[in-house]
């Protein structure tokens, strides 16, 4: 009897946590950048008019995965902290992979930085607004991103792509990390 309802939880917890995972990784909302509730605890640029506890333009670190950034925002609400990143393109049905990959670096950052768990962020675009949620997958990715830059720069790793004008003219890798586009064709 007592070995079914323990079964029986554990399948529920399984099945629960399945669904929730199935989750997509971010949600489409109504264009806003604060919330109800919240508290402004970090903002990217100097002000000339600061807001009491405050931190204005401090590059913050993560040690552990040698990244470094400065989110646009961080919002405290409750006990959750939540980064913004501000965008002046327009986006269509979903968030850049390239913006997402950002926001999940600054959720590794902030978490190493504050010690907590960043549950979430907002990316927000000229005409849209997406709410990222903190997923193992991404953060999976991020980590596989950061891995293959590592052998970039060592020369280990070259990956298989075609030069591009287009492509590579606003890339933040051309010139770094990234040889590929030399600027000679067009």
């Amino acid at each position: 009897m007592i070995l079914n309802i323990v079964f029986l939880l554990i399948v529920l917890y399984l099945l629960i946590y399945s669904i929730i995972e199935q989750r997509p990784f971010y949600r489409r909302m109504r264009r806003s950048i604060g919330f109800r509730g919240g508290k402004l605890i970090y903002v990217d640029k100097p002000q000339q008019v600061k807001g009491k506890g405050v931190v204005y333009g401090k590059l913050l670190k993560s040690e552990k995965y040698g990244l470094t950034g400065k989110p646009d925002y961080i919002y405290q609400v409750g006990d959750e902290l939540v980064p913004i990143e501000l965008k002046s393109s327009d986006a269509e049905d979903s968030p850049y992979f390239k913006d997402v990959m950002q926001l999940v670096a600054y959720f590794v950052i902030i978490e190493e930085e504050y010690q907590k768990r960043v549950k979430r962020g907002r990316i927000v675009y000229r005409n849209a607004m997406f709410e990222v949620y903190n997923r193992k997958y991404l953060r999976k990715e991020l980590l596989k991103i950061l891995e293959q830059m590592r052998k970039m720069e060592k020369g280990v790793y070259m990956p298989s792509v075609t030069p591009s004008f287009s492509l590579c003219r606003f890339c933040p890798c051309r010139g770094t990390v990234c040889e590929i586009y030399e600027g000679n064709s067009r």
